[in-house]
Parts: structure tokens; C-alpha cells; sequence
């Protein structure tokens, strides 16, 4: 379970990303162990995330990667 505190610190690594990176429209900020690590236009393909990633949309939706493992990555997302 994610608390509203991690929530809300997910969010502002995404927000913060957004605002550095005004070139990336839309799509999803992936973050991972409290840092962001990359962008995609939208959400896709778990399996090239590990579990536990998260992705966050422009709208500020969360997304966990979830089940798999770190080599063959996660089989899933979760809306948190």
C-alpha cells in the first residue's frame, strides 16, 4: 500500500521533471527509488520496468509496476 505521503512525494518528482523538461507532453514520468529515470509518451510494456517502478501521467494518476522480477522486469501495472 502506498501512503499519501509517498503519493504525494511521487508526485512532486514527476511535477518537478515536467517543469524541467517542458519538451516531454504528456506521457508518464517513471520514477524509481525517489528519483525519476526516464519518460515515455504512455504507459506500456511493464515488462521493461523492474517491479516497484512507478509511473505518473500530466494528470498526476500513479502507476505501480508490480509482480516479475528485476531481470525479466515487472508483469504488470497497478493504479495506485
Amino acid at each position: 500500500m502506498v501512503t499519501a505521503v509517498k503519493k504525494k512525494h511521487i508526485t512532486e518528482i514527476a511535477e518537478q521533471y515536467r517543469r524541467n523538461n517542458p519538451e516531454r507532453l504528456g506521457g508518464v514520468v517513471l520514477i524509481w527509488q525517489g528519483q525519476e529515470y526516464g519518460w515515455k509518451n504512455e504507459l506500456r510494456d511493464p515488462q521493461s520496468e523492474r517491479p516497484g517502478a512507478y509511473a505518473v501521467d500530466a494528470k498526476g494518476n500513479i502507476w505501480k509496476a508490480v509482480g516479475g522480477n528485476d531481470y525479466d522486469g515487472a508483469e504488470r501495472w497497478e493504479a495506485v
